[in-house]
């Protein structure tokens, strides 16, 4: 089989809130499949959205079976290298933008809010431009190339839209059965195997991922980004979010 490697750089600051300690919001270094399906097109919501609930399984029951994209992960650009992730962390005024900002007494403030903790500033940890991320495409029952030609060269990321370039190469992907270990980042609701050992999952929002595991299923061996080196393992038959497809 032949499958899609991308390789995605950041050329503007991409922010999400991957997690919000007090005032700090903060952007981990994986972008998960849920916003790739519509960065690249391959899903798409309501324009207007008034109820604020996700409909990832509505927006890709017309697409689960035909096409899969793995979460990003970071990249190294050069053989010897390593795959560093830069931020860019910004400090914003939360505070009024009144040329006077009266401060009453709790004991008599007719705002209500002198006797609240409310922050008066912000702050914000993003992803830096120049960032490489790594993902794959599986392109179920297609021709790998044909469905590259497809894909976007730029996207929109996070919340502010952050801009990104994204190369895409075709590589040979070899069908196993068997024990391996976990090469590249899997959300735990698209497959419905388990690992066996040696786990590191760390919980996101909206899906928690795999980072590392040892897993005995059938998998795909996946050609590695540069020659000599090992073999990227993915299990086979990943669709995003194959497990929570019987709750529609």
């Amino acid at each position: 089989m032949q499958i899609i490697e991308a390789t995605l750089t950041t050329h503007g600051k991409v922010g999400f809130a991957s997690r919000e300690v007090g005032r700090m919001t903060d952007t981990d270094p994986c972008i998960l499949n849920t916003a790739l399906h519509y960065a690249l097109g391959i899903a798409s919501g309501r324009y207007v959205d008034v109820v604020h609930q996700p409909t990832y399984i509505e927006d890709t029951a017309d697409v689960v079976d035909e096409v899969y994209v793995t979460p990003a992960a970071p990249a190294r650009v050069e053989r010897q290298g390593t795959a560093r992730t830069e931020y860019l962390t910004t400090n914003r005024n939360a505070r009024s933008d009144t040329y006077a900002t009266p401060n009453y007494p709790a004991t008599d403030d007719p705002t209500g809010r002198a006797d609240k903790n409310l922050p008066t500033f912000e702050r914000e940890r993003a992803l830096a431009p120049e960032n490489t991320f790594r993902f794959y495409v599986f392109p179920y029952g297609q021709d790998a190339s044909e469905v590259a030609t497809r894909l976007p060269s730029y996207i929109r990321l996070g919340k502010k839209r952050g801009k990104g370039h994204v190369s895409y190469r075709i590589v040979d992907a070899e069908r196993r059965s068997g024990r391996f270990n976990l090469g590249h980042p899997l959300s735990v609701y698209d497959h419905d195997t388990t690992p066996t050992g040696g786990v590191v999952m760390k919980q996101m929002q909206p899906t928690p991922v795999w980072f590392e595991g040892e897993f005995d299923a059938d998998h795909y061996a996946i050609e590695p980004p540069y020659r000599n080196e090992s073999r990227i393992y993915y299990p086979a038959g990943a669709k995003f979010l194959a497990t929570k497809r019987d709750d529609v």
